[in-house]
């Protein structure tokens, strides 16, 4: 794979104390003529990721395919999405592949396979159902993130949860073969490592004092650039704009560092146990329910990693991103936000009690949970929520020709399942959002399949790679040579989706 054309960086970035750094957005007073005249948008590419599958009754458009209307979505679970409803795209119809229920080769359960391939589009290994191959976010962020060829910068991978530690249900980035990436559940962490508080210079660890202990801000450790740029020939919008910015760089500052304001502290001796739930090694086994009381931070440090995913898009300090919300087969308990589930989300996906009863098992305590897919219609619609606040954040950031962050964007949602309670790898939901400077259709609802196994995901996240630039004709398990080990994997792109 190779870059068809080259990305120019415009983004400007404050230096202080420490190493830290301070990105900023686009500035069309500091820009040089050049770039004013001659532009190329730079692209980024984010993954919503929610684990479980979904109440497939309430979650789709509910109308024709065509135009997305506000009909479409004002009786489903992605209702909170109709502010955006003109930058959406819902492709229906696409299967994973490699496929569940044992009909590809590879290894793992149906919910470890959804966790593996819905990235990768590789099968598992046997014994640690770890994907073997790279995933999507991996590969493009090789060839666009900011960095010089042999040191670009990684992918930002952020989730919410503790880290499971059953086989690999924790995972959905890989770098290659049986080589998965560790999502950063803490959001201090996340944010430290954007603004580089980790020790970059001798003054490194000083910084990261200053800024978590001493209760100081980061812009407080570029102070004397910052003041520089104040005095500069900034026009109002530009003011207005580095206002904004600088807005909510304090704000999650706020939220991490102070007790009791529903993210992580930094500045009180409880910081290591409040952060545990967050931490890969702690917990204990695949029992959410002895998390609960732990679990009431999930709302809030979900709200904190959104929020530093649009920073490092706006800042460019990376332009490939993935939120992954919850663990394979597990997920929370939700208590929050009008929610008072006794059963965490796992367990409602299936509707039982008891996780080893499948689909519409009767056996023995396999009973329906009373009001489940109610319940399940109410996490899609609180995820809907999250996702809609990361659209509008994105949707803030003004660039230099007039469009948005999202314009320039394309921030994919999609599940770990279809039907959660039958473990279903098909009819698989999906939403794109942003057009990504032009190249993707917006406000549609478009049928993928003639109802057969027609439309691979393989095939689409080969579209992803291109529309970021990178030549590929095909992405996942190398194409079979021998005929009677085809499957449905396709090559090229699904043209249909762009613009």
């Amino acid at each position: 794979m190779k870059p068809v054309d080259a990305r120019l960086r415009r983004r400007h970035f404050l230096r202080g104390f420490g190493g830290a750094i301070v990105g900023l957005p686009f500035l069309e007073s500091l820009a040089p003529r050049v770039s004013r005249a001659q532009t190329t948008a730079i692209k980024r590419f984010g993954v919503f990721f929610c684990c479980n599958g979904v109440n497939m009754d309430h979650w789709f458009p509910q109308g024709d395919y065509g135009t997305l209307t506000e009909a479409h979505l004002s009786d489903t679970s992605n209702a909170p999405l109709l502010p955006h409803l003109d930058k959406l795209l819902f492709p229906r119809g696409i299967h994973m592949t490699p496929r569940g229920f044992g009909r590809d080769p590879g290894g793992a359960d149906d919910h470890g396979k959804g966790m593996a391939h819905k990235l990768t589009a590789y099968p598992t290994d046997e014994d640690l159902w770890l994907a073997q191959g790279p995933s999507v976010d991996q590969v493009i962020a090789k060839v666009v993130n900011p960095g010089s060829d042999a040191a670009r910068r990684p992918p930002t991978n952020l989730m919410v949860s503790r880290f499971s530690d059953y086989k690999a249900m924790g995972y959905i980035s890989y770098t290659g073969p049986g080589q998965a990436v560790a999502a950063q559940s803490n959001p201090w962490t996340a944010y430290a490592d954007l603004m580089n508080l980790g020790g970059a210079t001798a003054d490194g660890p000083a910084a990261s004092d200053r800024v978590g202990l001493r209760r100081q801000s980061v812009i407080d450790l570029v102070s004397e650039q910052f003041s520089q740029l104040q005095k500069g020939p900034l026009s109002a919008s530009d003011r207005q704009k580095l206002d904004q910015h600088l807005t909510l760089v304090r704000g999650l500052e706020k939220q991490l560092t102070t007790p009791g304001a529903g993210g992580l502290s930094c500045s009180d001796t409880s910081i290591a146990e409040r952060a545990m739930v967050y931490d890969p090694s702690a917990g204990s086994g695949n029992d959410f329910d002895v998390l609960a009381e732990r679990e009431s931070e999930y709302a809030a440090v979900s709200l904190l990693q959104l929020d530093i995913i649009a920073l490092s898009f706006a800042c460019d300090a990376t332009r490939v991103a993935t939120m992954q919300f919850g663990n394979g087969a597990g997920g929370p308990t939700f208590k929050w936000d009008g929610m008072n589930h006794e059963y965490n989300h796992h367990k409602l996906s299936h509707g039982k009690v008891r996780d080893d009863c499948f689909g519409d098992s009767t056996d023995d305590g396999c009973d329906d949970v009373d009001g489940y897919q109610q319940m399940l219609i109410d996490i899609d619609t609180w995820h809907a929520g999250r996702y809609a606040h990361l659209l509008e954040t994105l949707s803030s950031y003004a660039e230099e020709d007039g469009s948005t962050l999202l314009d320039n964007s394309l921030v994919m949602y999609t599940n770990e399942l279809a039907d959660g309670k039958g473990h279903t790898y098909y009819d698989l939901p999906y939403i794109l959002a942003g057009s990504l400077a032009g190249t993707f259709k917006q406000g549609q609802y478009i049928s993928m399949s003639n109802g057969g196994e027609d439309a691979p995901h393989n095939k689409l996240l080969n579209t992803f790679v291109n529309a970021m630039g990178i030549e590929s004709d095909w992405f996942g398990l190398p194409e079979p040579t021998d005929p009677k080990d085809q499957n449905t994997m396709l090559p090229g792109v699904y043209e249909e989706l762009l613009a």
